[in-house]
C-alpha cells in the first residue's frame, strides 16, 4: 500500500517534470529520475515476492547497526541464499567494488539460462547504487557550477509530493523487508559505495579507494556549494543563479554531504600506521583538516547563498 502510494506520487512529480523541462541538463536529470523510479519498482517487486520471516535475530540487529553491507542484507530480504562477501579488489577494504561488479554481471547477462530472477534483479540494483549516486552527485555539481537549474522551480505542493513519495517508499521497503531495509539504509550505502563499479577498482595512493571516494565526493560538493554562494554574493565569477534555484540545489548538496558523514561512520577507518600511505607524519590529521576546511567554506557559501539578495554584479 505504501509503496503503491509512493510510486503514484512519484509519477505525479515526473508528469510535472516532463512539462517543466528546459534544456539538455534537464533531460539528463530527468533520465536519472526515471532510472531511480525503475530501481525502486524492481526492488519493491522483489521484496513483495520474497518469503517472510527468514531473517534471524542477529541479522536484524546487524541491519539496524549497519554492520553488514547492504547487498548482504538485501539478499536475505529478497529470499536469496546468503551471499558471502566477494573477494576484495585491490585495496578496496570493504568490498563495495566487488559487490557492484557482481551486480553488473547479473544484470548484463544475455543468456536465457542465466537471466536474473526478480530477486536477483532486486539485489543487483542495490549492489550498483554507487554508480547512480555518482551520476546524481555529478549532475548536482554541474548545476551548482553552471547555474543552470534543470527545471522550473516547483511549487511547494509539488515538492511536498516528491518528499512524501520518498518517505512512503522508505517506510514501505522497511515493512516489505520485515524490518531489514531501514529508512536511509540505501542512501547511506550509495554514499559509502559512490562510484563503485566504475574503473578498475584500484587505488593510486595506497588509501582504501571506497573511503577515499566518499571523502572526495563530500569535498567536491562542499567546494561547489562554497563557490556558488560566494559567487552569487560577492565575486560573481560564475553565471548568476536565481535565489530559489540556488537554495534548492544547495540544500540537496548539503543533504548529500550529511549522508556522506553517516556513510563514513559505517566504513572502517584505514590503518596506515604512523606515517600513512604517503610516508608523511600526521596524515590522518591532514585528511581531517581538508574535509573540515571545505566544510567550513561550504557553510559560509551556504549561508551567503540562502540569504536574499546578492546575485547582481
Amino acid at each position: 500500500m505504501l509503496v503503491g502510494a509512493s510510486i503514484l506520487l512519484w509519477l505525479r512529480w515526473l508528469g510535472w517534470r516532463v512539462v517543466a523541462m528546459t534544456g539538455p541538463v534537464s533531460l539528463v536529470v530527468f533520465v536519472l529520475e526515471v532510472f531511480a523510479l525503475a530501481v525502486a519498482a524492481v526492488l519493491s517487486a522483489a521484496l513483495w515476492n520474497a518469503p517472510t520471516g527468514v531473517a534471524t535475530r542477529s541479522q536484524r540487529r546487524s541491519a539496524r547497526r549497519g554492520d553488514t553491507p547492504l547487498p548482504a542484507t538485501v539478499a536475505v530480504a529478497v529470499g536469496l541464499d546468503v551471499i558471502d562477501g566477494p573477494e576484495r579488489i585491490g585495496p578496496d577494504d570493504t568490498g563495495e567494488v566487488a559487490w557492484a561488479r557482481r551486480g553488473i554481471g547479473v544484470l548484463s547477462s544475455r543468456s536465457t539460462s542465466t537471466r536474473p530472477s526478480l530477486a536477483q534483479a532486486g539485489w543487483s540494483v542495490v549492489a550498483i547504487e554507487g554508480i547512480r549516486r555518482m551520476a546524481f552527485v555529478a549532475a548536482l555539481v554541474l548545476v551548482l557550477l553552471t547555474g543552470r537549474f534543470p527545471f522550473e522551480v516547483p511549487r511547494w505542493e509539488l515538492l511536498a509530493v516528491l518528499v512524501a513519495s520518498q518517505l512512503l517508499l522508505a517506510c514501505g521497503h522497511c515493512l516489505l523487508s520485515d524490518g531489514l531495509l531501514l529508512p536511509g539504509a540505501r542512501l547511506r550505502w550509495s554514499m559509502a559505495s559512490v562510484g563503485a563499479g566504475l574503473g578498475d577498482g584500484t587505488s593510486r595512493t595506497g588509501l582504501p579507494i571506497r573511503w577515499t571516494a566518499t571523502i572526495a565526493t563530500m569535498v567536491a560538493l562542499n567546494l561547489a556549494v562554497s563557490l556558488r554562494g560566494l559567487s552569487d554574493r560577492w565575486t560573481h565569477g560564475l553565471g548568476a543563479m536565481a535565489h530559489d534555484e540556488r537554495v534548492l540545489t544547495m540544500a540537496a548538496a548539503a543533504w548529500m554531504v550529511g549522508w556522506g558523514f553517516v556513510a563514513l561512520r559505517s566504513l572502517p577507518q584505514p590503518e596506515l600506521g604512523y606515517y600513512g600511505a604517503t610516508r608523511r607524519l600526521e596524515e590522518s590529521s591532514t585528511r581531517r583538516l581538508a574535509l573540515g576546511a571545505t566544510l567550513a567554506v561550504a557553510t559560509v557559501g551556504l549561508v551567503a547563498g540562502i540569504l536574499p539578495g546578492g546575485v547582481p554584479a
